[in-house]
């Protein structure tokens, strides 16, 4: 049996240990689990956004403050492949996911689990498997089952016995209760009665452990407190903060700090956000966070005419680079609205030829900084405006929707109606009109006037910039681009001229913070659901993000403390 996997094994595996695993997932917080009833709340100050523009917040209460939105129902949360890879890595080292493929890095989605999906089906069951078999796998050979493990040969029960409760503690991310602890000894005795050796049935165990429902989902079920809403536990809150924040389990100091009682207070849940905040596995998360978001990978399928733009092909890897090393490093440094406002990126010599710029030497991408009134942050780098234009010329609707969805946060625009199809196909190729023109017939022709005029404009202040996101000041027709436009009511409703100034007015009325703000909080909540950026749950963490330096971590760690994230309703 030393070289062949043991049926009965997986047959033992995948029953004592899922069934033990979901009693106690659908029973609730166990009583065992030395759960604190206390969470951390944001503070809810009265400085929102500022300026003209902002958005007006849903639930408004008593004396026009905003109230605190209805808490996320009580629930499981599945870990990610991702999440589940680096919880059995944390446990076992790097060498229990070789030959895994968790994901891609520039295949990250934002919200993973809405493409995973959130339950262990018959597609998302396979690859769990594999996880499992080769955190199992990584265990064959003598040497590191002794480093891993800690029990030399001969591998007695006790260390077998000891070293299992420990790993399976790790992989549950909290103590076991006594009916887990009796299970998983009851799987290690079977499957050495089935006849396999002691160093068989411990990672046969652990596979087992590995794919036990504990390991696989997360709890947000709380316990209820004197205001009716149920405050995540310890462990709860423990594992929340770090999958957030590091895409990976609790380490030993947030578990010693569950343990201990330290977040039963919103001082010690905050001093363990910040230590978490500090670790560089949370830039390497939060980076790839937000690159997922601005979709980033989109940039890989982006294609274009090689007779109009054949320099392209031999540029998209310095601008996905530009981009990525871009969001990597300014995150950390200055307010959140330099994604937005800065003038400073990172170029190589392909890309400063494309800008038009002088390299200032060195090998590779090495930081620049434009001249004043050239390009400032994402909008104007040449990942994102080739990512938003079609394959032949710009695109003022592409690039207005994304603006609008999301660097603005606004409301989803609705596909234009089927009997406009015809129109709206001959207008996108008339090309004796350029993109200037189409948006002045889209603004006087209805109905599509009655949706345009909520994001043609974040399009046309953009129109300097062609197809692959080099500057121009004429259309091929030799027309002088005008790029002056009232912004959308959204967005401030001021006269701009350029793309500059309107980077400016949703930087400075806060337009873009509450957008980023709900977004993090999406993050955070691992769903979707039904948040918007008029939510009173986005204001509370904005009003606290306001009184703050404003930085990205500063916005983390609102999100983190908030209350949106302590408490839920409904007992499980």
């Amino acid at each position: 049996m030393k070289n062949q996997r043991s049926l009965s094994a997986w047959s033992v595996a995948a029953t004592s240990l899922l069934f033990a695993g979901c009693s106690q997932l659908s029973g609730g917080v166990p009583n065992d689990r030395g759960a604190t009833t206390g969470g951390a709340s944001g503070s809810s100050g009265s400085v929102g956004p500022d300026g003209a523009g902002g958005p007006s917040y849903t639930g408004l209460g008593k004396d026009g403050e905003c109230t605190i939105d209805e808490p996320p129902a009580a629930r499981l949360v599945r870990l990610s492949y991702r999440q589940l890879g680096n919880s059995t890595i944390a446990e076992l080292g790097p060498e229990a996911m070789t030959g895994v493929d968790i994901v891609e890095l520039n295949k990250r989605e934002f919200q993973t689990l809405l493409n995973e999906g959130d339950l262990i089906n018959g597609q998302v069951l396979p690859k769990t498997v594999s996880i499992a078999e080769a955190a199992a796998a990584s265990l064959v050979a003598p040497a590191r089952f002794t480093a891993v493990t800690g029990c030399t040969a001969p591998t007695t029960d006790a260390c077998a016995q000891q070293y299992l409760a420990k790993y399976a503690e790790g992989s549950y991310r909290r103590p076991l209760t006594a009916d887990e602890s009796a299970s998983m000894l009851k799987l290690y005795a079977d499957l050495k009665t089935a006849g396999n050796s002691i160093d068989e049935s411990v990672r046969y165990t652990v596979e087992g452990i590995t794919i036990a429902p504990p390991s696989l989902y997360r709890t947000e079920f709380g316990v209820k407190g004197a205001d009716g809403l149920y405050a995540l536990d310890a462990y709860e809150k423990a594992s929340e903060l770090s999958y957030f924040i590091t895409n990976g389990p609790p380490d030993k100091t947030l578990l010693d700090a569950a343990k201990a009682g330290a977040l039963s207070t919103a001082e010690g849940v905050a001093s363990e956000v910040d230590r978490l905040i500090a670790l560089p596995a949370s830039a390497t998360n939060l980076g790839e966070v937000v690159t997922a978001y601005y979709r980033l990978s989109d940039l890989s399928t982006t294609i274009k005419d090689p007779m109009l733009f054949p320099s392209y092909q031999g540029l998209v890897r310095s601008m996905y680079t530009e981009t990525q090393k871009f969001i990597q490093e300014m995150l950390w440094q200055g307010t959140v609205n330099d994604l937005l406002t800065t003038r400073k990126t990172f170029i190589d010599e392909k890309l400063a030829a494309f800008y038009g710029v002088q390299y200032p030497g060195g090998t590779g991408f090495v930081p620049f900084e434009f001249p004043v009134g050239q390009r400032k942050g994402l909008l104007t780098q040449a990942s994102f405006l080739s990512m938003h234009s079609r394959t032949n010329t710009t695109s003022v609707v592409s690039r207005g929707l994304y603006i609008n969805s999301s660097i603005l946060c606004g409301q989803t625009i609705p596909s234009p109606p089927a009997a406009n199809a015809a129109q709206i196909d001959a207008l996108n190729k008339n090309t004796m009109l350029n993109e200037r023109e189409k948006a002045d017939v889209r603004a006087t022709t209805s109905p599509c006037n009655g949706c345009h005029a909520s994001f043609d404009q974040y399009g046309l202040v953009l129109e300097t910039y062609d197809a692959i996101g080099k500057y121009r000041a004429t259309y091929p027709d030799g027309k002088a681009i005008d790029t002056s436009v009232k912004l959308p009511a959204l967005a401030g409703g001021a006269q701009v001229t350029d793309v500059t100034q309107l980077i400016d007015t949703v930087t400075q009325n806060g337009t873009y913070s509450v957008c980023l703000s709900t977004n993090m909080l999406k993050y955070a909540l691992g769903s979707a659901g039904a948040i918007t950026s008029t939510d009173c749950s986005v204001k509370s963490i904005h009003d606290s993000f306001k009184t703050t330096d404003q930085s990205f971590a500063s916005l983390v760690r609102q999100v983190a403390l908030s209350k949106t994230l302590a408490v839920r309703k409904g007992a499980q």
